[in-house]
């Protein structure tokens, strides 16, 4: 038995329509730098929220990224835009990361 695909207007039965916000990376400073956390987004997500961090940084900011596994595409693309990564102490079971401009 197939039934009629419902039209997009309508909600499906027994939902309001809503479309849950997506999830955002956290962003704080502390201790002379600025930190975005990325952990719990899907890909690309983290990706996306650390490059327009780097690039919005004023020069000499250090960023420290807070992810969940190591960002093997990102490297590339920092290294495009000038900037080195060092991996650092974090929580057990976190990739944590040290972005500085390369000099």
């Amino acid at each position: 038995m197939t039934s009629a695909p419902l039209p997009a207007c309508c909600p499906p039965p027994g939902g309001d329509g809503s479309v849950p916000p997506a999830a955002a990376p956290r962003e704080w400073h502390e201790q002379g730098a600025s930190h975005v956390d990325v952990r719990g987004l899907v890909p690309p997500q983290p990706l996306v929220a650390i490059l327009k961090r780097v690039r919005s940084a004023p020069g000499g900011e250090t960023v420290i990224a807070h992810l969940d596994r190591d960002p093997m595409l990102l490297y590339p693309e920092l290294a495009e835009l000038g900037w080195e990564a060092a991996r650092i102490a974090g929580e057990p079971g976190e990739v944590r990361l040290l972005l500085r401009r390369i000099a």
